[in-house]
């Protein structure tokens, strides 16, 4: 689907829910600041910032469709400081994940890394010790120039 149908989707329930629309262009106020920091072109930090934030408007926009659809029942649930604490940390625990997830995963692999290493190396030293030295030196003989000059 492009960017015109849904534009226009859009402009049509906007028109229609107007109370809704206005009570979500508030509340998701972070999800566009995200939309308008976000270079990638996948988008991740909108996406990652925008679905908890919409999860958190969601208690504000049932409240409103329970009582009607009137401006007033909009303006007073923009006013409501539980409504906008609840949205605004969602978008807040979006913006956690985005920052937070690369550093956890990163420190993962990089421990999990280390562990392999000192693995091969203890493979390696069973292998000189069941084998001899002889292995070391014929490894060495055939690897690159640059590769005996690091193992020094």
């Amino acid at each position: 689907m492009g960017r015109l149908p849904l534009l226009i989707i859009l402009l049509l329930l906007a028109v229609f829910l107007m109370p809704s629309a206005i009570l979500a262009c508030v509340l998701m106020v972070p999800s566009l600041v995200a939309f308008i920091v976000d270079r990638n072109k996948q988008r991740y930090l909108t996406m990652t910032v925008g679905l908890p934030n919409f999860c958190g408007i969601l208690p504000a926009l049932t409240s409103l469709w329970e009582r009607g659809q009137t401006f007033d029942g909009a303006f007073s649930g923009i006013a409501d400081p539980w409504n906008m604490m609840v949205a605004y940390s969602a978008a807040g625990f979006g913006w956690m994940v985005y920052f937070g997830v690369p550093v956890v995963v990163s420190s993962y692999l990089s421990i999990s890394t280390e562990g392999k290493i000192k693995q091969v190396r203890k493979y390696q030293e069973d292998l000189v010790e069941a084998w001899g030295e002889s292995v070391r030196q014929a490894a060495r003989a055939t690897a690159s120039p640059e590769e005996n000059e690091n193992d020094e």
